[in-house]
């Protein structure tokens, strides 16, 4: 309560520094910005380690079945014949290998949120992580589509792909459909990490109002 209060004592402060001062709105807007983005580091750091997106219900990778009726029995059969190797591991590496790589992608995409937007970024415990996925989710992806494909091919999985074609696979589509995951999971993250920051105050406060020192209304 104490954290949500100062962010919209924060957005209080915008509105009335971007009436009166756009420096001082700029300076408001830059340390909600500065916020969000501690919190996609944070969650790129952590979904980056080996393992991470296997390891996380929530939000791991699994060979979509793409061919309709009776899929479930067909990749049973691929497995048993050796066909599809560890493509479900590879799939998760591939997505911990775009989310290391990720964090400037993240972090221009923040940087592009207008002074207004970040007024609507304290309405929830997710709003900033809301906003930037609405705003700039489309992006986002189109610039992890080739990160997920480099990570593809180097751990093998593009190559076996071929072996499915029966399944409905195809590199395109395999590719869209983990850099999709990549993207789903990395906004989960980024989600959980602005809501354990909103309940942290004395942190994530202390961050907030450094980067507001030197407002003059």
């Amino acid at each position: 309560m104490i954290l949500r209060n100062t962010f919209a004592a924060a957005a209080a402060v915008f509105v009335m520094a971007g009436a009166a001062a756009p420096a001082s709105a700029q300076i408001a807007g830059t340390a909600l910005k500065s916020i969000l983005g501690q919190a996609s580091d944070n969650a790129l750091d952590q979904l980056s380690k080996p393992g991470a997106f296997s390891a996380d219900k929530a939000i791991s990778i699994a060979l979509p079945g793409a061919g309709g009726k009776g899929v479930g029995d067909l990749m049973n059969l691929a497995s048993k014949a050796g066909l599809t190797g560890d493509i479900n591991g590879g799939l998760n590496r591939a997505a911990e290998q775009a989310a290391a790589q990720a964090k400037p992608i993240f972090r221009a995409a923040i940087d592009k949120a207008t002074l207004t937007d970040a007024v609507g970024m304290v309405k929830s415990d997710t709003g900033a992580t809301d906003y930037l996925k609405q705003s700039t989710g489309p992006e986002i992806l189109k610039q992890l589509q080739p990160l997920v494909r480099a990570a593809l091919q180097g751990s093998g999985v593009l190559k076996q792909t071929s072996q499915l074609s029966a399944l409905g696979m195809s590199e395109d589509k395999l590719t869209d459909y983990v850099a999709n995951k990549t993207s789903e999971g990395i906004f989960t993250y980024v989600g959980r990490e602005e809501t354990r920051m909103r309940a942290n105050p004395l942190e994530t406060g202390k961050n907030l109002l450094q980067g507001m020192k030197g407002l003059k209304f």
